[in-house]
């Protein structure tokens, strides 16, 4: 068996989470912890991985992964500087992957439909990513009245029936995030060969290959959605 520590931070929630990895090929969820902290990732990532890391009896993982956007621009910072810096320390593999993906990966899964999940991004916009079982459509920063543009036509009837999660619901109308918490897990198992690959060959998957996925090339500090 080998150790996964996975970790998102970058949007309102930190996501701690240790796996598994069997030789099956099966990924088993062994402690987590996920809670909304908006602007406090700084403070509290850290002090999370380390609980995670005791519950398990862990020393250290033989693998990171980590989301790395889009998000939170300082939330992003924080995120890839956190695993390429762990990783450093550890001289250990790391995985990067799309925080949309994440999360759709993860609700896909729950719910066995089409989903859509959608993190306000300010500039009246948001980040759109969809899944269904010809895998995941995204990242688009968009606003919400030009997604059906932005939809290729084989995957619009997908969109139409889907379930929709939403961290601002009263922005962009879906299923609140914030009460339903995604996790790792599916994102770790729907790339499971790219895991293996990562374990049995570490120099391919260096620390500093880990970059943000910034989507947008300018932030604001405004918030506002009106």
């Amino acid at each position: 068996m080998k150790k996964i520590l996975f970790f998102d931070a970058t949007n309102q929630w930190i996501l701690a989470e240790t796996f598994l990895f069997h030789e099956d090929e099966t990924v088993e969820r062994k402690s987590f912890y996920s809670g909304i902290h908006p602007k406090e990732s700084s403070k509290l990532l850290i002090q999370e991985l380390r609980n995670v890391l005791i519950t398990s009896d862990w020393t250290k993982p033989d693998l990171i992964a980590a989301a790395l956007g889009p998000g939170s621009f300082t939330g992003l910072r924080i995120a890839v500087a956190t695993a390429r810096n762990l990783a450093q320390l550890w001289s250990i593999p790391a995985l990067g992957f799309d925080s949309l993906n994440v999360y759709t990966s993860y609700y896909f899964r729950e719910a066995g439909d089409p989903v859509v999940v959608a993190i306000e991004a300010k500039q009246k916009k948001i980040y759109f990513g969809m899944e269904d079982r010809r895998g995941f459509f995204g990242s688009m920063d968009v606003k919400p009245d030009e997604i059906l543009e932005r939809i290729p036509e084989d995957r619009l009837q997908a969109f139409l029936t889907s379930q929709k999660y939403s961290d601002r619901p009263d922005f962009f109308e879906g299923v609140s995030i914030l009460e339903n918490l995604p996790s790792g897990s599916a994102i770790l198992q729907e790339n499971i060969s790219v895991v293996r690959e990562a374990l049995e060959l570490p120099h391919r998957f260096p620390y500093w290959k880990l970059v943000p996925n910034y989507v947008r090339g300018t932030y604001v500090d405004d918030r506002s959605t009106t």
